[in-house]
């Protein structure tokens, strides 16, 4: 007998899609990572704190600089372009600059007197604040999210499992990444949608891994639009 080959299945349609917005806390990670990577160093060290004290104090300190300056500011991709044409913009000064007066050696000098130092209970109890705080943003993130389905948007919100619902029948909507180093730190971005049923926009913020999040919805809703299509008999397919 010949054997019949089974059409290939098909993927699994979702039947609802989970976004959670997270606060900008998280996107401190880099400097968790870096406290708890300087506290295990500074451990070893311990014996020895001039062997690498300075360095790991200075090191952290920029570190530390570089993820204030994303998490305080929206660098969208003109703010991004013009960001790196400056920095291009004063290295090429410096260059110039150190042909006639040697500025680097200067500089060099300066950068060599900052000694910034801390021990080993600052890494581990700095890291030990972010670690409890991420916690508590985790937690939060279960009583505080929007699910996608077939037929509604439900806002999920409070520890009493309050719920706001809204169709998503006509429902558009719109992906923004609105700052290039968040989303390079986490992939996030923002939703934004547009329900017909309400004037007021649905704005969700820090969605992270939001290309991913958005194709998953996009699959969802091309169900909904499917499944909407008139039958030959010009009734609605249920």
């Amino acid at each position: 007998m010949t054997q019949v080959a089974a059409p290939p299945s098909r993927p699994r349609r979702p039947d609802s899609v989970i976004i959670r917005p997270w606060p900008k806390v998280v996107f401190l990670y880099p400097t968790f990572l870096a406290a708890l990577v300087f506290w295990f160093l500074s451990f070893l060290w311990a014996e020895s704190p001039d062997k690498g004290a300075a360095g790991l104090g200075n090191w952290f300190c920029l570190i530390f600089f570089l993820n204030l300056i994303v998490f305080s500011f929206d660098f969208s991709r003109v703010k991004s372009i013009t960001l790196l044409i400056t920095v291009v913009a004063v290295a090429l000064l410096i260059a110039w600059l150190n042909t006639k007066w040697q500025v680097v050696a200067g500089i060099d000098k300066a950068l060599d007197a900052i000694d910034i130092r801390m021990n080993t209970q600052f890494y581990g109890w700095l890291a030990a604040f972010l670690a409890l705080v991420f916690l508590l943003v985790l937690v939060n993130t279960r009583f505080n999210y929007y699910e996608v389905n077939s037929l509604e948007i439900l806002h999920h919100h409070g520890y009493l499992g309050d719920i706001t619902r809204m169709p998503t029948a006509g429902l558009r909507m719109h992906k923004e990444i609105y700052d290039l180093f968040e989303h390079l730190l986490l992939r996030s971005g923002r939703l934004v949608f547009y329900p017909s049923t309400s004037r007021e926009a649905i704005v969700i913020d820090n969605v992270l891994s939001i290309n991913r999040v958005e194709e998953r919805i996009k699959d969802l809703l091309r169900v909904l639009t499917v499944s909407a299509e008139p039958t030959d008999g010009g009734m609605p397919d249920r």
